[in-house]
């Protein structure tokens, strides 16, 4: 066989793989055999985003998550061939695909928020973390770990599920921390938008001290650093150092 003629045969059975449906069975192949390939491959994507977006596949009827997912597999074109970057492929197809007249408003962002739930829940990092000491907080350097994550959105999506859909956003965005503990597990908080950010300006830079964060978020509120804001703002310190999010060395990849 030639390489125009194998090359042909590739295109055309990716072509069938894609959208057994509409296209035809390659030249030279059994429609049984080639038809029990197709299924293989729909079946092992459906799989792996069914586990890795489990809310979305429970929210949807299961014929439309049988639709979104054939049409991820006939439109969509990967810039990956890893399994393992499929979830990141699939938010991306959700951005850029034109909604179904059915289709929630708040699909997106809940598909981005699983995504970056299995992505820290994949990570395999060790941290030296730390517990600093209170009298410690507004003047230790802070790190923050690289298995946290901020996260802002217009829906509350860590609340949805087959019996809470929200029909429209809240005036309230909503606030996330995610982040790794100690045996490895996700974990998240909804956090006020002062402590998002004081994260944020944290994540910004590679070290800070509480002072100069709560200082530099004063500046930008029209607020004066009074004992009462200092107070207010070392409690907040407090609650983020208790989750362990802290580090006090670069993260060593096993």
């Amino acid at each position: 066989m030639s390489q125009t003629t194998l090359k042909m045969h590739q295109t055309s059975m990716g072509q069938y793989l894609r959208d057994p449906e509409n296209i035809p069975t390659p030249t030279g192949l059994d429609k049984r055999r080639a038809s029990i390939y197709s299924e293989l491959v729909f079946n092992n994507i459906e799989s792996q985003l069914a586990s890795g977006f489990p809310v979305i596949h429970s929210i949807l009827s299961p014929e439309d998550w049988q639709a979104i997912v054939r049409e991820f597999l006939r439109d969509y074109r990967a810039q990956t061939p890893y399994f393992t970057k499929l979830s990141a492929e699939f938010v991306s197809f959700i951005a850029n695909k034109t909604p179904a007249i059915n289709e929630h408003d708040f699909l997106l962002e809940l598909a981005h928020y699983e995504r970056v739930e299995l992505d820290l829940y994949m990570m395999d990092e060790v941290h030296e973390r730390t517990s600093i000491t209170e009298d410690a907080l507004l003047t230790a350097p802070l790190h923050l770990a690289s298995t946290t994550q901020l996260l802002a959105y217009a829906y509350p999506v860590h609340k949805i599920s087959p019996n809470n859909l929200p029909s429209e956003a809240p005036e309230q965005a909503t606030y996330l921390l995610l982040f790794q503990d100690h045996e490895q597990e996700v974990r998240f908080f909804e956090i006020q938008p002062l402590a998002y950010r004081l994260i944020e300006k944290l994540s910004e830079t590679e070290s800070s001290n509480g002072l100069s964060l709560l200082s530099e978020i004063a500046a930008e509120m029209n607020l004066s650093v009074n004992d009462i804001f200092l107070q207010q703002g070392k409690q907040l310190l407090s609650q983020l150092n208790a989750l362990n999010i802290f580090v006090t060395c670069t993260a060593k990849t096993n």
